[in-house]
């Protein structure tokens, strides 16, 4: 009986997982770390009150819910579509119509797309969280991953008759992090720190701090007891 009542007490335990991103000057974040020992907590304050007034900026925020011992995955994405491989040469004629229709010939550029790729962007979150037996602490295994598309870049450039037909491909910064951790349950914890832009010329001078928060829910423990 005492085993089962763990085994119920351990299945009723649930993990709310907050991941948030907030971007800071560099200056800041270098001040914050430097002399004192600040804990997760003080820094989320710190970057948090710098946000509300507009010094930082909060970019993502991701809340996941999972029972304890096991996954969960959590993603918000856009499918992005881009040519990869494509050509031109020789078309010109495939549409062409016949003379005799030559007055409804359109101005349509001769292009043919041969493949093309895919990507999800967004932010993908994977965590898998496992309360300890006295409940104070969190075992938390957390993946994160930002896709953005940063910009289009002009690998050709090529005039025809309809026009600018320059070959531009898509420049995407990712952000990936796979930790594993032990949290106290309610307070955030700075568990990354991203350099944005990283091959912008002049270095970008902010910094993208990733906080974590776990808290734990004991599923039913508000319902009125018989």
């Amino acid at each position: 009986m005492i085993l089962l009542a763990l085994a119920a007490n351990a299945v009723a335990q649930q993990v709310r997982v907050m991941v948030q991103v907030i971007e800071v000057p560099h200056a800041a974040l270098t001040k914050w770390t430097t002399g004192e020992k600040l804990t997760g907590e003080e820094l989320y304050e710190r970057a948090a009150k710098l946000a509300s007034g507009g010094g930082a900026e909060v970019l993502d925020t991701n809340m996941l819910m999972v029972r304890s011992g096991e996954r969960a995955f959590h993603e918000s994405v856009a499918e992005f579509i881009y040519p990869t491989e494509y050509s031109v040469e020789g078309l010109d004629r495939v549409f062409d119509p016949p003379e005799s229709l030559q007055l409804f010939r359109r101005a349509i550029r001769p292009l043919v797309f041969l493949d093309s790729e895919t990507r999800d962007v967004g932010t993908t979150v994977e965590i898998e969280a496992a309360v300890s037996n006295n409940g104070t602490m969190v075992d938390l295994r957390l993946s994160y991953e930002m896709l953005d598309r940063e910009s289009l870049m002009v690998w050709w450039k090529f005039r025809d008759r309809w026009g600018d037909a320059s070959i531009k491909k898509p420049i995407f910064e990712t952000k990936h992090s796979s930790s594993q951790m032990v949290l106290t349950p309610g307070k955030f914890e700075l568990c990354n720190v991203f350099a944005p832009k990283p091959a912008a010329v002049p270095a970008v001078k902010t910094r993208q701090l990733v906080f974590v928060r776990c808290e734990v829910l004991k599923a039913g423990a508000d319902l009125p007891r018989k």
